[in-house]
């Protein structure tokens, strides 16, 4: 959204603010007018959008999984994953990697929910790490990782740290060739808006869907709706 807001902003002279909020936050402010818009990938938030909001689907996002830069693994087996996060593999040794405990890091539900629904339900002893304060969960769940070696988080492509590696799974990551019948871990990029949206509104969704709007999207490794 701030690299939308920035390139909408020198096209137009319109100024495009941008706040990190959490999954439901901007849904709840858009419908309040507190916001112009909005911006979630909750599925579930957007089971029960509030009356007079409407949604765009701007791009498709795809869930990552993120390990320390030192783990000497590379790519998952979907199998070997839903293992993981079953709770029934533990330790990166049985998966190729070092003798360490394997720590989940899962501080985002736009995530959380599309990984739980597509690989498998979370186990209930799975390890978790949690930041010792509440944190931005994007921001948080980089940190944890880049500080854990035995750390595996799952994050928004394109939001990942330069100080983490991305895993393949089944030796693919997402991107327009992959998706989605290689790589099957997306969430809609949702914009919601009052609907009777006011002129300067309705300019930025128009844009973002525009050709000019979607090479951002991809650009951020987000997959375009619009080609």
């Amino acid at each position: 959204a701030k690299k939308l807001g920035e390139a909408f902003t020198k096209k137009t002279g319109k100024n495009v603010k941008v706040e990190a909020e959490a999954c439901a936050a901007g849904i709840y402010k858009a419908s309040q007018g507190d916001v112009d818009i909005g911006v979630s990938t909750h599925e579930v938030v957007l089971s029960y959008l509030p009356e007079g909001t409407v949604n765009t689907v701007i791009a498709k996002a795809p869930t990552v999984v993120l390990v320390h830069r030192n783990n000497p693994v590379n790519d998952l087996k979907l199998q070997q994953l839903k293992d993981i996060l079953a709770g029934k593999i533990k330790n990166w040794k049985e998966v190729g990697g070092n003798d360490l405990e394997i720590k989940n890091v899962l501080l985002q539900p736009c995530t959380i929910t599309i990984f739980s629904k597509s690989v498998a339900p979370f186990g209930k002893d799975i390890k978790r790490l949690t930041p010792e304060k509440p944190m931005n969960p994007v921001a948080g769940t980089n940190k944890l990782v880049e500080e854990n070696e035995g750390a595996m988080g799952l994050q928004i492509y394109g939001y990942e740290s330069a100080d983490v590696k991305v895993l393949t799974v089944d030796g693919y990551l997402p991107d327009e060739k992959t998706f989605p019948a290689k790589y099957k871990f997306y969430q809609d990029y949702n914009v919601i808006t009052k609907t009777n949206m006011n002129g300067d509104t309705k300019a930025f969704v128009d844009f973002a869907l525009s050709p000019e709007g979607q090479e951002i999207v991809a650009a951020l490794k987000h997959i375009r709706v619009n080609k």
